[in-house]
């Protein structure tokens, strides 16, 4: 039987209106959170997305994604407009990520990057947007537009 994924987020209250998604002007840059173990991956999606003029935070496992997102909360940084893993990073599922924020109430528009179908099933009943691997960086780019769309409610 499948348990439903757990998270190491801290518990909290609802989402504060810093971590709802604003309403933006389409096509405005966003500001993303890219995790993934793969260096070169993560390289490779960074420079499509500075490319298109958004703004790039990478990080390498899951210890490091939690401590990003968390840096929200605690030092009042600026809001990720999106937040991109992959499944497969050290210490913490993507999926288990996107799964805690959601249980907290957390709208940040997630793409959970993985080949599996299983979890790819898991991920949007949670409202993310799946890029399934192999990808290219014409996939990336639809992958980031639908997820704002999303959360902008334009789709």
């Amino acid at each position: 039987m499948n348990r439903p994924a757990t998270s190491h987020l801290p518990a909290t209250g609802p989402a504060p209106a810093a971590d709802r998604p604003a309403v933006r002007a389409a096509g405005a840059p966003l500001r993303i959170l890219i995790a993934d173990a793969d260096a070169e991956m993560r390289r490779l999606i960074a420079l499509v997305l500075r490319g298109d003029g958004h703004e790039v935070v990478q990080v390498t496992d899951g210890s490091e994604l939690l401590e990003a997102i968390a840096s929200l909360v605690i030092d009042g940084a600026r809001p990720f407009d999106l937040i991109m893993s992959a499944q497969a990073i050290p210490g913490l599922p993507g999926v288990s990520v996107l799964a805690g924020l959601r249980s907290r109430g957390r709208r940040t528009p997630f793409v959970l990057m993985t080949g599996n179908p299983v979890v790819q099933a898991q991920a949007t009943r949670l409202g993310a947007v799946v890029l399934d691997r192999p990808f290219d960086a014409e996939a990336i780019r639809r992958a980031v537009s639908r997820a704002d769309e999303i959360a902008q409610g334009t789709l």
